[in-house]
């Protein structure tokens, strides 16, 4: 029930700024108009939705505040794409391209093989809203998408601005629209920087980060217990944005943690945001070349790209010593 208050909010949005944009055609003969007419969209309450692409089909639910894919392990998805791609099919104005049309004989819009795109309603509502994509098209104003909606005659075209994530070719087993940060579903702004952390390594000595005043201005200082040495600003601030900023090149099942490496870690990460939840980031051991990173705030286990692990989990040296380049300068751009 919450996921379908939060959704009919989200649309209850889109439709305002529909609005003001101009008013939606109630005609369906008319050859430019949402596909979704205005009357409808007020009705609507969405729980979900499923894309099906080259045969694999990936569902996405609402719930703690995050947009997941179920069938990905609950891997978070992309906040903004999923307002952008939910906006562009329910509330965009699309073109009348052909007319009635078997969907079997659409392959010359790329009807013959499309994405599908199922939008769930509450069990209050009947039915579901199914759409069907075919060929993307550039072209100077722009790309679009030849679209046809299920009980709605004719192949149509639409802005395909914000749907384009759809036709990204992927790595094998991760769907569309998903976050793809190792920080996934946490808030962590370089910008604001953070109140703490800690690096504790499993072998070795734990690192403590946290800021002091000094000279009228703050200074970050890191401590193993036994001494403090100041921490280089840039070295920080890279640091953070490279856990911001940095993708992650696969997942797995959370419950495969003791297969993973994870259990015990090589180090544990744990950051603290001001007025945010705290972030623990688990490092695994490298088992058969691969390294994961078990995300513990959004529950995701996370493939690392290659020659990750020190900069996730960096010793005093990375953080104190000046000799050498910064190693998280590219994240720094």
């Amino acid at each position: 029930m919450r996921s379908a208050v939060l959704l009919a909010a989200l649309l209850a949005v889109l439709l305002f700024l529909e609005r003001a944009a101009g008013p939606a055609a109630a005609d369906a003969r008319q050859t430019h108009r949402p596909l979704v007419g205005l009357a409808e969209q007020q009705s609507l309450e969405l729980t979900g939705f499923a894309l099906t692409i080259g045969g694999e089909r990936h569902e996405y639910r609402q719930g703690d505040g995050s947009w997941r894919c179920v069938t990905a392990f609950g891997a978070v998805a992309h906040p903004r794409q999923i307002t952008d791609f939910t906006r562009a099919l329910l509330t965009r104005p699309a073109s009348w391209r052909a007319p009635s049309t078997p969907l079997e004989e659409a392959s010359g819009f790329g009807l013959d093989a499309p994405i599908q795109v199922e939008f769930f309603q509450s069990e209050a509502v009947d039915g579901s809203l199914v759409f069907f994509l075919g060929e993307f098209v550039g072209s100077p104003n722009g790309a679009s998408v030849f679209v046809r909606r299920e009980g709605v005659d004719g192949v149509w075209e639409l802005d395909a601005e914000h749907l384009e994530p759809l036709s990204i070719r992927r790595s094998a087993g991760l769907p569309p629209l998903l976050d793809r940060r190792l920080t996934a579903g946490c808030l962590l702004d370089p910008s604001r920087g953070i109140a703490r952390a800690f690096i504790d390594f499993e072998a070795g000595t734990s690192l403590e980060l946290h800021p002091e005043e000094a000279d009228g201005g703050i200074r970050w200082v890191l401590s193993d217990g036994t001494s403090e040495r100041e921490v280089l600003p840039f070295r920080l601030a890279g640091w953070l944005a490279f856990l911001q900023r940095a993708p992650y090149a696969g997942f797995a099942n959370p419950r495969s943690a003791a297969q993973r490496g994870l259990e015990p870690p090589a180090a544990r990460v744990t950051l603290f945001p001001p007025d945010a939840p705290s972030i623990e980031l688990v490092l695994g051991r490298e088992v058969e070349g691969e390294v994961y990173l078990q995300n513990r705030t959004s529950d995701m286990i996370l493939l690392l790209p290659p020659d990750s692990s020190a900069l996730i989990a960096p010793d005093a040296r990375a953080l104190t010593e000046p000799e050498g380049e910064n190693p998280w300068e590219r994240w720094l751009r």
